[in-house]
């Protein structure tokens, strides 16, 4: 697989994902709804709500890397996000099987667990959260994650395409670890369990090459996160105070994450490599 399609390229992710591709000798066509002021590859510009513009842009292709979408639950009205986020993953993976692609990589969501506005109402059933948990969404960014993920599931099942949806964690670019860690939780500002851990945008875009190259049959859904929380204070320290009635299936040291990645190291070869501890200490040596 050389050619690949990169969706959402326009974006901070897609941006390195592109970067990522080129630097491995991939032919990458971008596409976006908006065009990037530069960006080292073919471009076109296509609405993936268009069926035709996306049969377009996927003809000729090995594989496509799925990024395109309205991200998180508050930047568009609901209907606007469920719909966008929906049609175009009903289009990209139709299309993908019409035209006999042979890899699609989806960007889902740690959001697919649960996010609510109240930080007291989503909390898991146990941690560290793996892929075997229950994933219930409150609202329409992650519901449309959940739906993205059983229309992929679906297109493989039926056509045999190996596919791999990436849930990924809220992404920190290279310049916010200035804002890391955040404050440890208090009663008084809590904050959401989905977003306790994160993952570095290097190490997504590595995740999204990994899964076109991993030896993946069927459909996957893969956790991609950082080793650690935001926070510089003890995990499972945290959990006792603040959800006390969420088992704990493995010991969890120190500020270690909630959320598991050993099914992305074993099926993709996933290991993060940044974190805002190795940021800190690169700073102050």
């Amino acid at each position: 697989m050389k050619r690949i399609v990169v969706t959402g390229a326009a974006g901070r992710l897609g941006r390195k994902v592109v970067a990522e591709l080129l630097s491995r000798d991939y032919e990458v066509l971008a596409t976006d709804l908006e065009r990037p002021e530069s960006i080292p590859c073919r471009f076109l510009q296509a609405d993936l709500t268009d069926a035709a513009a996306v049969l377009d842009v996927l003809t000729g292709a090995d594989a496509v890397i799925h990024l395109g979408a309205i991200p998180g639950p508050l930047s568009q009205p609901r209907s606007v996000t469920f719909r966008n986020n929906v049609l175009s993953t009903w289009n990209v993976a139709e299309t993908a099987a019409a035209v006999g692609l042979k890899r699609i990589v989806s960007a889902s969501s740690v959001f697919t667990l649960g996010w609510h506005e109240s930080p007291e109402t989503y909390w898991p059933e146990s941690v560290p959260v793996d892929e075997s948990h229950p994933v219930t969404p409150y609202e329409a960014y992650g519901l449309s994650k959940v739906v993205g993920e059983e229309i992929i599931a679906t297109v493989s099942r039926r056509c045999g395409i190996p596919a791999v949806s990436l849930r990924l964690m809220n992404i920190i670019q290279e310049d916010g670890y200035f804002a890391l860690p955040w404050p440890v939780p208090t009663r008084g500002q809590p904050v959401r369990f989905v977003l306790w851990p994160y993952v570095d945008v290097r190490d997504a875009a590595t995740s999204c090459r990994l899964a076109l190259e991993a030896p993946v049959s069927g459909h996957e859904a893969v956790f991609i996160a950082a080793e650690e929380t935001r926070f510089d204070a003890e995990t499972a320290a945290l959990l006792r105070e603040f959800a006390p009635e969420v088992k704990l299936d493995a010991p969890i040291r120190g500020s270690g994450s909630v959320i598991s990645i050993e099914k992305a190291r074993h099926l993709l070869g996933f290991q993060p490599k940044f974190s805002w501890r190795q940021f800190r200490a690169s700073i102050h040596s």
